[in-house]
């Protein structure tokens, strides 16, 4: 375990590496950004007081310079600054936390609660027409992307069924569109989930000790739910620890959809002003909750499994 812990520091300095590196390699920066907006309002740069600009940045100096300021910054706990407008990045990402993560737990709920016992009626009617619905359905849904989904959701739940309002911003864990969202963020990740535990199920099925457990006489449902789900659970577990990348992709879009302060609309913010300290912070986050969260999946593997145990 200790081993996993210290794999953490050189992965995320890899990672922010790659992406302090895409940025400063593309053809545009914040600065150009900047003139553009600045040349809508009326106020022009020239050339010069463009490259003043650049070098008030620091955008001027090499990839090394620009990459050990930053990373000199970051040891001593600073994100950084906006570049667009120069407010500081890890108070708006402490803001954005609470959004994403009560998002991210109604995602982790709907695998739980949905996914889970899907894969396993899936499995239990095996080759019947209830495991061909539940299959065929989560690939469909898996196949229509984010973009495509969400306007679909809204027409359907705020134009046919009345459900709620066009969704203006963050309105609590209880309102309708928490729920329409947690559900876009979860499709594509449902379908996985599904099939890894239909999968799972079916494979337990074939193990002697199941048909003993009925042979003497016990209920199917302890028969599923004791000897069979529990040691079909373990790669579902590690498909939950990975489910970080997926939510960060879908939260983009919901939260432009929904006008959500969550961290998929910093991103896109940063994004769209190549703002790269708000990309590298977001990013730097995202990444380190990923691998805080698999190391978590990594010690519930010995509750799912006492075989496996770790040094």
């Amino acid at each position: 375990m200790s081993i996993r812990l210290l794999i953490i520091i050189p992965t995320l300095f890899a990672t922010l590496m790659i992406v302090f590196l895409l940025g400063y390699l593309g053809p545009i920066d914040p600065v150009t950004i900047l003139r553009s907006q600045w040349a809508a309002q009326g106020v022009y740069l020239n050339e010069e007081e463009v490259a003043e600009l650049r070098s008030q940045y620091g955008l001027d100096r090499p990839f090394h310079e620009q990459f050990g300021t930053y990373m000199g910054n970051l040891l001593q706990g600073k994100f950084g600054y906006s570049f667009l407008d120069a407010a500081p990045i890890w108070p708006r990402i402490k803001r954005a936390l609470p959004v994403s993560g009560a998002l991210a737990l109604g995602v982790i709920a709907i695998m739980a609660f949905v996914g889970i016992p899907l894969g396993i009626l899936a499995a239990r009617f095996h080759n019947t027409w209830l495991d061909y619905s539940i299959v065929s359905g989560s690939l469909f849904f898996w196949s229509i992307p984010p973009y495509v989904l969400v306007p679909i959701m809204l027409i359907v739940t705020v134009l046919w069924l009345d459900l709620m309002n066009v969704p203006r911003g963050w309105k609590g864990i209880m309102h309708p569109s928490y729920f329409v969202a947690a559900a876009i963020i979860s499709t594509r990740s449902l379908a996985g989930i599904i099939r890894q535990t239909r999968g799972g199920i079916l494979e337990v099925l074939q193990n002697d000790y199941v048909r003993t457990a009925r042979a003497k006489g016990l209920n199917e449902v302890l028969v599923m739910t004791r000897h069979v789900a529990r040691n079909a659970l373990i790669p579902v577990v590690t498909s939950l620890g990975l489910l970080v990348d997926d939510f960060m992709w879908g939260a983009v879009f919901v939260d432009l959809a929904f006008n959500l302060p969550g961290l998929g609309r910093l991103f896109q913010q940063g994004l769209s002003g190549r703002d790269f300290n708000m990309i590298n912070g977001v990013v730097l986050f995202t990444a380190g909750l990923t691998m805080a969260i698999n190391l978590i999946v990594d010690l519930v593997y010995p509750v799912l499994d006492p075989r496996v145990a770790y040094d």
